[in-house]
């Protein structure tokens, strides 16, 4: 009898929350949404395809032109000038540089 009563109302509790479980409430603040709108695109590139400015100046750092380039990105958005993001292979541990489209180093 008294799993007649139980059941039911254990079903309708469920039901009850199901739409505060299936809808979590997204809190932004200034700083997120600043974020969004500051969205940066990212395509990665083959570097072999990478502008000759580029590659002249990862030739001429002594540092880098005897490294393997694992991974190159080119980066642009509203308000960040179009950029290269380039992962370099340093005997196991990566080693990330940023340029310009004419090949100067961007310091962060």
């Amino acid at each position: 009898m008294k799993t007649r009563f139980i059941i039911p109302a254990m079903f309708a509790i469920g039901m009850a929350t199901a739409p505060l479980m299936a809808n979590p409430t997204i809190v932004t603040d200034a700083n997120s949404e600043m974020s969004i709108s500051q969205e940066q695109e990212k395509v990665k590139v083959d570097p072999a395809n990478l502008p000759a400015p580029v590659k002249e100046a990862i030739e001429k750092d002594e540092a880098l032109k005897a490294l393997k380039i694992s991974e190159a990105w080119q980066v642009s958005g509203e308000n960040a000038p179009n950029h290269f993001v380039i992962k370099f292979d340093n005997a196991g541990e990566e080693l990330i540089k940023k340029y310009t489209a004419l090949g100067e180093v961007i310091e962060d």
